[in-house]
């Protein structure tokens, strides 16, 4: 009787349950999240570079990389996920959102974790996962703004 349990849970667990991140060639779901001023933030077709932080050290390195730029210095079709599930809400409520009000582009913020599970992330890094018709076609970790910098103003330079 234990086995035939064990075999149907098996069974009945969803495959994404099992899967552990998006990685190179896959194809990413349409995403669309609320950003800090409650407008649609939505990965589409045309989103070119996708920044996903999990922690409050990945969104820093985030934070601290767009917000000196310009809109002209923005790589095209780039969107920005927050996975902010791990902050307690009262702090997230409170707290970080009104402080993102503040901040010069949109943030797309998972607040229960479930739409950006996939996405691929590193402790304590910012990933910046690059996209064509969301297709990945490379993933990338930093660990400090400069070298995110450095990746998105090339980018940015004329092929």
């Amino acid at each position: 009787m234990k086995t035939l349990l064990l075999c149907l849970s098996c069974l009945l667990t969803p495959v994404w349950a099992l899967a552990a991140s998006y990685v190179a060639g896959d194809m990413v779901n349409s995403i669309t999240l609320l950003d800090q001023h409650d407008k649609a933030v939505t990965v589409t077709d045309k989103t070119q570079v996708l920044l996903f932080s999990r922690s409050m050290k990945g969104g820093d390195i985030i934070k601290e990389t767009l917000t000196p730029l310009s809109e002209t210095q923005m790589p095209t079709g780039l969107v920005y996920v927050a996975d902010i599930s791990g902050m307690p809400s009262l702090i997230a409520k409170f707290v970080a959102v009104p402080q993102m009000k503040d901040l010069p582009f949109a943030i797309g913020l998972d607040r229960e974790g479930e739409i950006s599970r996939l996405l691929p992330d590193t402790k304590d890094m910012a990933t910046m996962i690059l996209l064509n018709q969301r297709n990945i076609v490379d993933i990338a970790y930093f660990d400090s703004s400069e070298a995110l910098s450095q990746a998105l103003a090339k980018l940015n330079q004329p092929q």
